[in-house]
């Protein structure tokens, strides 16, 4: 396992503090705080990877959707402009399993604050893909007032605006981050 880049665990520890002050109100766990929109966290006191044979070596595994072993992680880049690349990881996709989301924690917030995290898991398949591009840029709250909630608790914590271009963007993060991510066989 690789360590997070410092800025990054520092976003990341900031985003366990806020699902902490959610968990207290709904007297639940921080990792299931924002649950409800897809987003499991993982405590960056125990920092690691998680093992999926199609999880990249170079990662931090810090959230996951909790289906199918959909899980999000951050690249480790050394000296790359300050990025910090966020990678979804989807086992069940196996052709491509691998997609670069964002090149920080507030870019990959940003990526789901209309529609949530776990309709992500789309932009790893053909079937689906535009019309999550499209969910994801139409700017329509979720149906649920609590899913709705959560998400402006986050865009309005960390600052975030909803992408206006996302296949365009996604295009460029995977042109610019693609070869940093490290596979078993590439290690």
């Amino acid at each position: 396992m690789s360590t997070p880049p410092t800025a990054f665990l520092a976003e990341w520890t900031r985003l366990w503090e806020v699902a902490q002050r959610v968990a207290v109100a709904t007297e639940g766990e921080p990792g299931y705080a924002f649950e409800p929109v897809g987003l499991l966290l993982e405590d960056p006191a125990r920092a690691r990877a998680w093992e999926y044979d199609a999880t990249p070596v170079n990662v931090t595994t810090f959230a996951s959707t909790g289906g199918d072993g959909v899980h999000f992680s951050v690249v480790d880049v050394a000296d790359h402009d300050g990025a910090t690349p966020v990678v979804m990881t989807v086992p069940m996709a196996f052709d491509n399993p691998n997609h670069i989301l964002a090149e920080s924690l507030g870019e990959f917030l940003a990526l789901g604050s209309r529609a949530g995290y776990f309709c992500l898991e789309r932009l790893a398949y053909g079937w689906g893909r535009q019309e999550t591009i499209t969910r994801l840029q139409a700017g329509r709250p979720p149906d649920d007032a609590g899913e709705a909630l959560l998400l402006r608790h986050l865009a309005e914590e960390f600052d975030i605006r909803p992408w206006r271009t996302v296949e365009r963007r996604l295009g460029e993060l995977d042109a610019t981050h693609r070869a940093h991510v490290q596979m078993r066989h590439d290690a």
